[in-house]
């Protein structure tokens, strides 16, 4: 009985190979994405359940002493002592920080920029990371624990224990021990690091940080966190018993947007939900697609079920055939969506910037969760199958009646309600990242940052100055304390009635309006012979000042020597801030604007300077636009995610509108022939076949338009400079749509209207 239902199988897909393919088509397509983003989101949402005891670990947040609505990680070095020595809750504190600018030498090697976390010693007893040593003893004064992959890089091995490295840090040099090398979890971790040290190596620089406590049960968080709240000598960046702190467990760290240290990795979980919705789109679609055609299907196919029915097949005959058939199509597609999901991981893991490998299809939940989808899959598809040959009557199956066709629209208008909804969303989206990438700053855009290697090192900025601006495609170059988007020093100036605001500060030499092309719009830029200082417009608004200049800047004695026009800081997604700006003929940074320059060109000329200013200190820079841009990195991931499967839901559209109007031309082609003998044109023909198709998409576009909108609409409010939802962003998706869907319809229907009316009637 197997083998007779395997040539039955066979037969028919050879026999139907439109319907065959798409439907295969279809599953594999959704399989693909279901495969990719089941194992991408429980690798994201499985981030640092590998350490044994996390589930008692919370990480300790404060309230944003700038007046900001968030919370912010940094706290002080000397909570870690307060915490355990007042509260039995607290079994062990981990506090970490980092250590930039850090080079290590080894084996003839150099290795700059290394992430370095300067930490307690009881950092490998709370955090399971994977390590070859003393978890308990590797963490001491003069030792250093490696990553793999950087011991590796200096000195060609893993195997470095007990070797000797040169750790350089501004005017700091120390020969340290290999004591320890870690390796990369199988699960995802929010931490980063290529090196650890204990604080005793490098106190100087360890101030404070990111805080985590392990507890004796995960119970107890909230009365510790009420017992530190109402302490009034709990340890605050303000003072004593001044911030309010929050206890958050490990596991939400990677999904906390107030975790912004370099050190530590986050997704937002806006970025996640959508990855959720997505998925079940997608699904969605594909199901709708296999839905549609396995009841075109056992149409075409009536004759066959007929004289089954006839010759008394039973009802349990009938299911194994549907389950076969229906297994050997999910079969056949998931073992092509592997072979896909195999080529597309790296391409993946790349764009979306995570470690996700081929391998992780095998870890357990994922296999369930894929699993789960196959099973579910077949189900539904075993039961359409049985449910269309058991409602079949046999003797309307073997006469030749009317050849009409019948499929769900309601389910052909969903995916298409779906498909231009996220074209709605694609286009919107692009439109907010061109925005992003060159709308005015109120600054200028192209600079490069290159900065100090060393605290005692920054006079020679100057010395590196007079060096490129000698440089012909340069016009202005500029020492200050930095740039606009980031690193900015914010200070809290207080104010009568207890009131306060959080300035941002920027220093400058003569040439930072210049160079930053930052417009005076009253005042004078101050010098040494005016040690005013400038303010944008926002602060003159927030103070209601009519006559700044003169005035006395609130909350300190410094007199407002100018005013400048308002200028982006740090990202769009924030109002602009009120800035002070101070001149200072010396700075950390020099400031270069390559405008009129060849960004290739120039950089080996950038270099060959700095070597002349800084033979020991590795050449780096920041390019301004790049670094604005990395402050957008889960929109371009957003934007990725949504551009990417727009095109696969309209792909997968495709494939059921392409089949469908394949099986209405096979059905209708008497009629069309009729039709033209009776004169019929034709764009008459043309017009009926697409009629039935281009009315259910208008009326999917008339639900998406608003499902769009509203989607948009909420993902816009988060930056406060964004474009505006346009009608043009809708009609665009609508024709883009429509073009998509003709050209799928057209050829079938072309060669049904051009086809001669006797080859089509000739059978009659």
């Amino acid at each position: 009985m197997l083998r007779y239902h395997f040539k039955l199988i066979v037969r028919s897909l050879l026999r139907r190979k439109i319907y065959a393919l798409v439907i295969l088509l279809s599953l594999t397509v959704a399989f693909v994405c279901s495969n990719l983003l089941i194992s991408f989101l429980v690798y994201e949402n499985n981030t640092d359940r590998f350490h044994l005891k996390g589930e008692r670990i919370f990480q300790a947040f404060t309230d944003d002493p700038f007046g900001g609505n968030g919370r912010i990680a940094y706290i002080p070095s000397y909570f870690s002592d307060y915490l355990l020595s007042n509260y039995a809750e607290a079994e062990a504190v981990c506090q970490i920080g980092s250590i930039d600018g850090a080079r290590v030498t080894a084996n003839g090697n150099t290795a700059d920029n290394l992430i370095i976390l300067s930490v307690d010693s009881s950092f490998f007893q709370m955090f399971d990371f994977p390590l070859n040593g003393d978890r308990r003893h590797d963490l001491e004064s003069g030792q250093l624990v490696l990553s793999r992959e950087k011991a590796i890089s200096l000195f060609g091995t893993g195997d470095v224990i007990g070797k000797d490295v040169t750790l350089q840090v501004s005017d700091t040099t120390l020969h340290l021990v290999i004591s320890g090398v870690t390796d990369q979890p199988s699960d995802n971790s929010h931490l980063n690091f290529d090196a650890l040290i204990h604080h005793s190596v490098l106190p100087k620089f360890w101030t404070g940080g990111a805080s985590y406590v392990m507890m004796g049960s995960a119970a107890s968080a909230d009365g510790l966190r009420e017992k530190i709240n109402k302490d009034p000598q709990r340890p605050g960046l303000l003072g004593a018993g001044t911030m309010t702190y929050t206890l958050s467990p490990l596991s939400e760290s990677y999904f906390n947007t107030d975790n912004r240290m370099s050190y530590m990795k986050t997704r937002s979980p806006m970025f996640m939900k959508v990855g959720y919705v997505v998925c079940a789109l997608i699904l969605l679609i594909a199901g709708f697609n296999s839905f549609n055609l396995f009841t075109l299907f056992w149409q075409d196919r009536k004759k066959e079920v007929g004289i089954k029915k006839t010759l008394g097949v039973s009802p349990t005959s009938l299911l194994s055939f549907a389950a076969m058939e229906t297994g050997f199509y999910i079969l056949i597609s998931y073992l092509l969506s592997l072979l896909l999901t195999y080529l597309l991981t790296p391409l993946f893991s790349m764009v979306f910037e995570t470690k996700l490998t081929m391998e992780y299809l095998m870890n357990f939940r994922v296999s369930l969760l894929v699993g789960a989808v196959l099973i579910l899959t077949a189900i539904l598809l075993i039961l359409l199958s049985l449910i269309s040959q058991w409602r079949m009557k046999p003797v309307s199956l073997m006469s030749r009646e009317s050849e009409r066709m019948s499929f769900s629209r309601g389910l052909f208008t969903i995916q298409f309600v779906i498909s231009i909804t996220l074209v709605i969303c694609s286009i919107t989206v692009i439109r907010q990242m061109q925005y992003l990438e060159s709308a005015p700053l109120g600054f200028n855009r192209n600079i490069i940052q290159l900065n100090s290697p060393d605290q005692k090192e920054k006079e020679k900025l100057l010395v590196l100055k007079q060096r490129v601006v000698q440089l012909p495609e340069i016009a202005h170059v500029a020492v200050g304390s930095g740039n606009p988007i980031a690193g900015n020093l914010i200070v809290r100036y207080e104010l009568e009635n207890k009131q306060f605001y959080t300035p941002y500060l920027f220093e400058g030499d003569a040439d930072y309006l210049s160079t930053l092309d930052l417009k005076l719009v009253a005042g004078v830029m101050p010098s040494a012979g005016n040690q005013g200082k400038l303010v944008n417009q926002a602060l003159v608004r927030q103070f209601h000042l009519t006559d700044p200049v003169g005035e006395k800047i609130p909350g300190t004695r410094d007199i407002i020597a100018g005013v400048v026009e308002d200028f982006t800081c740090s990202s769009f997604k924030m109002a602009v801030p009120p800035v002070i700006i101070s001149y200072n003929p010396t700075g950390r940074s020099l400031l270069i604007d390559y405008s009129d320059s060849d960004m290739a060109s120039l950089l080996p000329r950038l270099q060959s300077a700095w070597k002349e200013v800084f033979p020991d200190y590795a050449f780096s820079y920041q390019i301004i636009q790049e670094v604005l841009m990395n402050k957008y990195k889960e929109d371009t991931f957003f934007f990725r995610i949504v551009i990417a499967f727009a095109v696969v839901t309209m792909i997968l559209s495709c494939f059921g509108l392409f089949a469908l109007s394949w099986a209405v031309v096979q059905r209708r082609t008497r009629e069309m022939g009729i039709r033209k003998v009776l004169g019929a044109t034709s764009i008459d023909i043309l017009n009926l076949l697409t009629l039935t198709f281009t009315r259910r998409i208008a009326i999917a576009f008339l639900i998406a338009a608003p499902i769009g909108y509203y989607a948009m609409n909420q993902w816009l409010v988060q930056f406060a400079n964004r474009v505006e939802l346009n009608l043009w962003s809708f009609v665009l998706a609508a024709m883009l749509m429509t073009a998509v869907a003709l050209l799928t319809l057209g050829f079938q229907t072309l060669k049904a209207a051009m086809t001669n009316p006797a080859e089509e009637i000739r059978e009659e």
